[in-house]
This record gives structure tokens, sequence and C-alpha cells, in this order.
């Protein structure tokens, strides 16, 4: 646990972001700086959990601080370009909320990003595995995200706080099951149709009916009235399915 904290510590630069939510100490509401300050505590969390459950690396801590570091600087200047539009269109509404809130200009964009950024280790093992460009494979990643409406899938997860300690346990195991199946679709288009422009639609049109219908079974979950943990657990499984193609 600790070594995962100290990979998303050094590896996403969070030391000079506290630095510069500390220096709006009296300049700005305190309510305000409280809410950057837990932006990049969610970053922590997200990203922390990930390594913990997805990486099996065996390399030296400085060696894969330096692996997060990398992939960070190769993707986070087209990040925003590669999200899905319901995605931009959440990050630029957070931006300005956080601008309007006195956050400098700078801080607002990098900590709205914070609510994406959890998975560039995601992408980059993503790219790994399919022995992929990191910009391909997250062009792959985020098609796979918009074709199976995972993002608005996981804002209504985050709206979700159940009570039951089982019903907390089935969440957790079904937005970790989303994640897991848009990497191993992503994957498989990277190796299955490499060759072509754009590998997700080339997959989509290989998986025939069966896909058609599993996208049209998941636009009923997500549009069919408020996302539960049993509609996300039946969502989880039907993405999961397609991984198995």
């Amino acid at each position: 646990m600790v070594r995962a904290f100290a990979v998303v510590r050094d590896g996403f630069g969070l030391p000079a972001l506290y630095r510069q939510i500390d220096a709006l100490d009296n300049q700005i509401d305190g309510q305000v700086q409280l809410d950057l300050y837990q932006a990049v505590s969610r970053l922590t969390y997200v990203a922390s959990g990930w390594y913990l459950k997805n990486d099996t690396s065996t390399a030296a801590l400085g060696e894969r601080i330096t692996e997060l570091q990398d992939a960070r600087k190769a993707l986070e200047p087209k990040l925003v370009s590669l999200l899905p539009a319901f995605s931009r269109e959440w990050i630029e509404e957070r931006r300005h909320g956080l601008a309007k809130g006195g956050a400098p200009e700078r801080l607002a964009e990098q900590l709205a990003l914070t609510d994406v950024a959890g998975v560039v280790p995601d992408i980059a093992l993503t790219a790994r595995t399919a022995n992929a460009d990191i910009v391909v494979a997250a062009k792959a990643f985020f098609a796979v995200s918009d074709a199976f409406r995972i993002p608005r899938v996981e804002d209504a997860a985050r709206s979700i706080a159940p009570s039951d300690y089982y019903d907390q346990l089935a969440l957790s195991r079904a937005t970790d099951t989303i994640g897991a199946a848009r990497r191993g679709i992503a994957v498989a288009a990277l190796t299955g149709h490499a060759e072509t422009a754009d590998p997700v639609a080339a997959w989509l049109e290989a998986g025939g009916e069966r896909v058609a219908r599993i996208r049209e079974r998941l636009q009923g979950l997500t549009e069919g009235g408020d996302i539960t943990v049993s509609r996300l657990s039946v969502a989880s499984g039907l993405i999961s399915d397609l991984t198995g193609m």
C-alpha cells in the first residue's frame, strides 16, 4: 500500500499541487480551498486503488514512478481532445466552477483533469499489454468508453452511496469489472485490428449483432431511470461478456 501511494504521489506530482493550494490561504473562500484539496485526494484514492488492484510490476519504486511520469507526459497534453464528448463537457464545467471560485486558471485546469487523470495508469497498462503506442492505446481506450457509455455509467455509480456492506462490495466489484472489461476490449481491438485506422470500430463491426444488442441493453440500463447497484451489476456483466469474444 505504501509503495502504491508513493508511485501515485510522485508520479502525479501531488506535492506541487498541494503547495499551489496551500498558497491560496486567506486568498479564496475556505470551502472552495477545501474543494481543491478534495480533488487531489480523490485522485490519490482512485489511482492508489488502481495500483493495489492491477499493478503486478516487480520493478523498483523509482522505475515505476518514472513510468507513470512518462505516461503522463505523453498523454496529458492530448487527454482532453481524446475524451468522449460527455467527459469533455464535464471537465470544462468543473474547470469553470473552480476558476469562478477563485482558483488560478492553470490550477483550475490541472484540478479539473484530476477526475480523469486516474485512468492514465490503466491506459499505460493497455498499451503495454497490446504492445501499442500509448497515444494509440488511449484513443482505443476512450473509443471503448464512448461506445459502451462507460463515462455515464461511472458518473452514475459515483452518486450511489449504499448503506449495506454487501451492496458496497457489489458496487466496488461491478466498477472494477467494467474497468477490466474496458481494458480487455481495447487490447483485443488493438491486437486484432492493428492494421485498421480505427481498431475499435473494426472490433465493434466484427462483433456484429451480439455487440449491437449489448450496446442497446447498456443504453437502456443507463437511461431508463436512476442507476442502482443491481443495474450496475448487470451492466458490468454485459460488458465483461464481450471480453471473451
